[in-house]
């Protein structure tokens, strides 16, 4: 979800999302181009407990084994979390003779679609989904403070940002008409689920706020609501005696989304009881499970929803970043990154970025928080002349080369048209 650094960061298009490091930054590329335009892509997936293995084969509906079950269920704790996405866009660059009578200012505008996922769940959760209540017999599984929330939606941006000018302070700012797509979200602050020690009945006591867009639209062209979001980046330079230095803050997607009277909602407080059948897995939940009794009807006594509208506010992107360049050939940058209403955690990291020439860059990244816990990426830049750049590599290495161990997942693509 940085990405949001866009502002200035067409300049900087490494595509992000929620859950990356910030990757190469704007230094690299001229600011005496008259306009430019590129792709952005990324992908991202993160998590305490999950692995790269065990995501892999849920997605595509492979067989889990007990192994790849024991395997997380080990590293599962009482608060777990997860958090993916996945964005694509398009971006025009132009620099204008001037703005307010002020020159060397750009105007920009980008059209992206953005899906954004996160939870935090118990480990009964994890236990009762994927080995079932069995083990649970004369006990309760304790599901409480469980969230989710799921969101896809489309972005038209328009802004302006300065250009590069090494010694003035840089600022941009990006305001964003919102298409909602889809959206789904969860709030339990308590579910306790008993099973008698016989299997003969359950109970679910439950606190809990269910939402969900219009299940009848639901594809590209959905618009099932509309809001708006704004994003602002501010750099400034910092006189240190031996080397260059800046300090850089950004907030991005403040705003909202409201969708639809098609909606569905649902807030409850209240005890369900049901007698005469017994859960061993969710895999086996069908209709016959519960004789008579079909799923829409157990719905329908624990989850009595209504249609009408509701309002998610976006997930923010707080990101502040302190850079060094020790020589023409390598700067360092330590940052700090937090992401509101997202069920996230502060994340630390190091950037390092190593100069090969004018056409060639390298940056590594390591990490410590957010989705997951350690993050490590290695990003590269390429000029290819004439205009045409690239930038591309991941913020998490690891789950590429551990699957078994690694819980973090993603990439990221740009490419870059410049014009003189």
């Amino acid at each position: 979800m940085k990405k949001f650094l866009f502002l200035i960061v067409i300049l900087c298009i490494c595509s992000s999302s929620f859950a990356q490091i910030p990757a190469i930054f704007t230094n690299e590329i001229s600011d005496s181009s008259s306009s430019r335009t590129g792709i952005t892509g990324d992908f991202n997936f993160n998590s305490t407990a999950l692995t790269t293995k065990f995501l892999s084969k849920f997605y595509n509906g492979e067989y889990i084994d007990k192994e790849s079950k024991n395997s997380v269920l080990d590293r599962t704790r009482n608060k777990n979390r997860i958090g993916a996405e996945a964005n694509f866009g398009i971006f025009v660059a132009v620099k204008l003779d001037s703005v307010f009578h002020k020159k060397d200012v750009n105007f920009f505008f980008s059209v992206r679609d953005r899906e954004h996922f996160d939870t935090r769940y118990s480990d009964d959760f994890f236990k009762l989904g994927f080995y079932g209540n069995s083990q649970f017999a004369g006990k309760t599984a304790v599901l409480n403070d469980f969230n989710l929330t799921y969101l896809h939606y489309q972005q038209l941006q328009i802004g302006f940002f300065s250009s590069k000018v090494d010694s003035a302070a840089r600022w941009g700012i990006g305001v964003s008409f919102l298409k909602g797509q889809q959206f789904g979200s969860i709030l339990a602050k308590k579910a306790e689920l008993f099973t008698s020690e016989d299997g003969q009945y359950i109970n679910f006591d439950t606190q809990m706020q269910v939402a969900q867009s219009d299940t009848a639209h639901t594809g590209l062209t959905a618009f099932n609501g509309y809001g708006a979001s704004i994003d602002v980046y501010f750099e400034a330079p910092l006189k240190t005696r031996h080397f260059k230095s800046k300090i850089a803050v950004s907030v991005a997607d403040i705003g909202v989304i409201r969708f639809n009277k098609q909606s569905l909602y649902l807030k409850q407080d209240s005890l369900f009881h049901y007698t005469g059948f017994r859960i061993n897995s969710i895999y086996d939940i069908q209709d016959s499970t519960f004789g008579h009794t079909t799923t829409d009807s157990v719905q329908n006594r624990i989850a009595p929803f209504k249609k009408q509208g509701v309002s998610i506010t976006l997930p923010a992107t707080l990101n502040i970043t302190y850079e060094t360049e020790f020589n023409k050939h390598f700067r360092l940058t330590e940052g700090v990154k937090y992401i509101y209403n997202a069920n996230y955690n502060f994340m630390i990291y190091v950037k390092a970025g190593i100069t090969i020439n004018k056409h060639f860059m390298v940056s590594t990244t390591f990490g410590y928080g957010g989705y997951g816990k350690y993050n490590y990426g290695l990003g590269v830049f390429a000029n290819f002349g004439n205009g045409f750049m690239v930038y591309a590599g991941s913020n998490n290495l690891e789950g590429y080369i551990a699957q078994n161990k690694a819980s973090g997942l993603g990439g990221y693509l740009s490419l870059i048209k410049a014009f003189k």
